[in-house]
């Protein structure tokens, strides 16, 4: 079967599985994945759009077969040959995205060309210029009157229609978000005028403003619990004028000259082997299966005791949810923004990026803004619960039982017992190992009036019988 032929049935396969358990407005009929969105989509208003990017999606999923390439038998000698940053190979070993979500390698407005040039999956190398804008700013205040040049993405600053940059981080690796690339020291969250999966990818007043005060704050409680936080530096050019996009509260950050162009901001983090975590892997590229012989990187590890290290790795999963226990702070812990630490071959603690997802009691962080505050306590779980188990270790879980021929509740017990042994409170360990579990409605959600509100349904809790 051709990577066309494959990336049309991975496609029209999440498209059927969204069918089963989303409220979408018609059945999940037809022959191929766009024939179903457009069944699916029929009635909406929006079917036509829909209908379009999936098969901007079946496009970018072939172009990510056709990458694929086998895995080293010696991973770790991989990836430190690969790039000054270790874990890029990791990185860029996902092939296909989001586990779930039918638009995982859709590319917004990029020419396979430059999906070739920027995506992660085809080992793209780019220089990422920096910019120093005349009138530019910075999150930290001991940065002076020297702020940093502003990081922008290749794409975007053509875009923009930037000259030339003042300085450039050459042979910088896009991660697996197209959009966040590793200079070897940095990793580099930038903005781009480009739609991937859900949404356009800006970076926002709210998350300029509230990274750093998050990673400051909560980084003594997550080291307790076994997470380390990767702190962000915001930089940012300064927008002409007033910008409505994210409410007047957010306009102005950290300066009073005026709001941040989300379109000409980047977040700045240090690279996990550079704060002591040289063996940082993304849980998602833990599932992700050798295209020659299929077995899981996760597997690669395991040597002669897969059910030892399989606890081991459970162990060091579950810190979020002791975090939450711990501070009521709820991490979005999925596959992209959560990577295992490793000592040897074991997983020995987590590296957790990005805050934009996360959700905190707002009496205890009356500084931060946008939807961050949230005071429901069970609002807050759904969004940790929702990352980690229904589509993070579910996707791990998939891949250990396929390879070894067993059944996966042999490994859900030991998710069952190590969250049993937490001593969580009831509605908690209620909400984990008994009750349905939340999961986000991707699909649903672009045929909606508003595709980036948040549409939630319930999956069967796969703890409950194990």
């Amino acid at each position: 079967m051709d990577a066309t032929a494959r990336a049309d049935r991975i496609v029209a396969d999440r498209l059927r599985a969204a069918a089963d358990r989303e409220p979408l407005p018609g059945p999940a009929t037809g022959a191929d994945a766009v024939a179903i969105a457009s069944s699916i989509g029929a009635g909406s208003p929006h079917a036509d759009r829909f209908t379009a990017e999936v098969a901007a999606a079946v496009r970018g999923t072939a172009l990510a077969l056709e990458a694929a390439r086998p895995h080293p038998t010696d991973l770790w000698a991989a990836a430190a040959a690969e790039h000054p940053d270790p874990s890029v190979w990791f990185e860029q070993a996902v092939l296909l995205g989001h586990p779930v979500h039918p638009l995982a390698r859709s590319r917004g407005a990029l020419t396979d060309a430059e999906i070739r040039a920027y995506a992660p999956e085809h080992r793209a190398r780019i220089d990422l210029g920096r910019y120093g804008f005349a009138r530019r700013a910075t999150n930290q205040p001991d940065a002076g009157t020297e702020v940093p040049p502003v990081p922008v993405h290749p794409w975007q600053a053509r875009r923009r229609g930037l000259g030339a940059p003042d300085r450039v981080w050459a042979g910088a690796a896009p991660l697996m978000s197209l959009r966040t690339v590793a200079t070897g020291r940095w990793h580099v969250k930038t903005a781009v005028d480009l739609q991937l999966t859900s949404a356009v990818r800006h970076v926002s007043a709210a998350s300029i403003r509230n990274g750093a005060a998050l990673a400051a704050r909560l980084a003594d409680p997550a080291k307790r619990t076994g997470i380390a936080l990767l702190p962000e530096t915001a930089l940012w050019a300064l927008a002409e004028g007033p910008r409505g996009d994210d409410g007047p509260d957010l306009a102005v950050a950290a300066t009073a000259d005026g709001p941040p162009d989300p379109g000409l901001s980047a977040l700045v983090r240090p690279a996990p082997h550079v704060v002591g975590h040289p063996r940082a892997v993304p849980l998602a590229a833990l599932a992700v299966r050798c295209p020659s012989d299929g077995r899981p990187i996760a597997v690669a590890f395991t040597g002669d005791d897969p059910a030892s290290w399989w606890e081991a790795f459970v162990a060091v999963a579950l810190a979020p949810l002791r975090l939450f226990a711990d501070t009521g702070v709820a991490l979005e812990a999925h596959g992209q923004n959560t990577l295992a630490s490793f000592t040897g071959d074991r997983p020995t603690s987590l590296v957790y990026r990005d805050f934009g997802g996360v959700r905190v009691p707002p009496g205890d962080w009356p500084d931060l803004v946008g939807d961050l505050p949230e005071p429901d306590p069970e609002k807050r779980l759904v969004k940790l619960l929702a990352a980690l188990f229904p589509t993070t270790l579910t996707s791990i879980v998939d891949a250990f039982a396929d390879w070894s021929g067993t059944d996966p509740g042999k490994w859900w017990s030991a998710v069952a017992a190590e969250v049993q042994g937490m001593g969580l409170e009831s509605w908690i360990a209620a909400a984990v190992l008994r009750d349905p579990w939340p999961l986000k409605a991707t699909t649903a959600m672009r045929l909606a009036d508003n595709p980036v509100d948040d549409i939630w349904i319930r999956v069967d809790n796969l703890l409950a019988a194990a």
